[in-house]
């Protein structure tokens, strides 16, 4: 679901490791944008594609899926889901990656960002005493398609037929704006690369449609670090 990329994102598949025949790919101009228009391009995507899967992710760009246990799949994860008609959504925390000090654009994104943000010391807070950045307890979801609704957020969706979303163990993620807590990535993790170097972060917010700016950059690079190698262990495309 590309908005407004120039050139379209279907004109850049050749070094992305992946069949062009797997992809599919809804390109939104100028003259196709609505209010809210992430949330519209999640709905879309599953009125349009939904019918075709059991299961749709719904991930960024940026983000990349870590299935940590060699013995499962994330096929795997959602057939065992699958048995409980309750599941409506499967919920993954996020694992944010900083700059790890780098100013430009490197040639690999996963083998130069090994700097992640500690998870809270607090495990566990009131949900009106999270602070403005909720970080790693926040989710990325892949929603069981015959029940999607709604987005709530880039994190929550609505489900019906009196479904809920689920953490990696089965446990019920309240229903809001997807937080997750406490943390756990002992099944799944969501890496996200979310301010990359210095001059990748400032051209970011150039086509940026939010009230972050470089308050965001400065919280997550002033958060405790750890050295995350996790992503580096895969070969590139």
């Amino acid at each position: 679901m590309d908005d407004q990329s120039s050139p379209p994102l279907s004109s850049l598949t050749s070094s992305w490791g992946i069949p062009r025949t797997a992809l599919s790919f809804q390109h939104y101009d100028a003259t196709a944008q609505h209010p809210g228009m992430q949330f519209h391009i999640y709905d879309e995507c599953a009125r349009l594609y939904g019918t075709q899967h059991t299961w749709m992710a719904f991930l960024d760009g940026d983000e990349f899926l870590e299935v940590l246990d060699p013995n499962e799949s994330l096929l795997s994860i959602l057939h065992e889901l699958e048995q409980d008609a309750r599941v409506g959504a499967l919920g993954m925390n996020w694992r944010l990656h900083s700059s790890a000090g780098l100013l430009t654009r490197p040639e690999s994104v996963r083998k130069a960002f090994t700097q992640c943000v500690a998870d809270p010391e607090e495990p566990v807070l009131a949900l009106d005493a999270l602070p403005r950045f909720k970080d790693n307890r926040l989710i990325k979801s892949v929603v069981r398609t015959a029940v999607y609704k709604s987005s709530t957020t880039a994190h929550y969706f609505k489900t019906g037929n009196g479904t809920y979303t689920v953490g990696e163990h089965g446990d019920v993620v309240e229903d809001g704006i997807g937080i997750r807590q406490p943390i756990t990535r002992d099944r799944l993790a969501v890496h996200h690369y979310t301010v990359k170097s210095r001059a990748q972060y400032e051209e970011k917010m150039g086509n940026w449609v939010n009230d972050k700016g470089w308050s965001y950059w400065d919280h997550i690079e002033g958060l405790p670090q750890e050295e995350c190698l996790e992503m580096t262990r895969y070969e590139e495309p």
